[in-house]
């Protein structure tokens, strides 16, 4: 097999573009950088979601003794409680879609950014 100079290799490399291997290299260091800024974006949205979810549970607690007024309206001390429950359920259906996505992600990085033997 011939061995190439520098110039000859710098030649080829211009007349014929990139090759793979650099290709593959700029490809990952956008796929990385594209994970990295997704993952931390996320990472700080899970407080927001969290507290969402503190707050609906709080609501939920506070419209069961029907915030420590009187009833004077069952049917509207029904719906309330009905109306803090689903606030609840959706805080923490989303929470948990959120965390789900963001474990996926950090399982892909993770996978793609594994060193592997020639």
């Amino acid at each position: 097999m011939n061995k190439m100079n520098s110039f000859v290799k710098q030649f080829v490399a211009v007349v014929t573009g990139d090759d793979a291997e650099a290709l593959g290299m700029k490809v990952w260091r956008k796929a990385e950088s594209g994970l990295k800024v997704q993952i931390a974006a996320m990472e700080g949205d899970t407080i927001k979601l969290e507290d969402d979810v503190t707050n609906a549970e709080e609501g939920l607690s506070l419209a069961r003794v029907n915030n420590g007024k009187d009833i004077t309206d069952r049917e509207r001390y029904v719906d309330q409680l009905t109306s803090a429950e689903n606030t609840r359920r959706i805080a923490v259906r989303a929470l948990k879609e959120h965390n789900e996505q963001l474990d996926f992600l950090k399982e892909q990085y993770s996978a793609l950014k594994k060193e592997v033997k020639e």
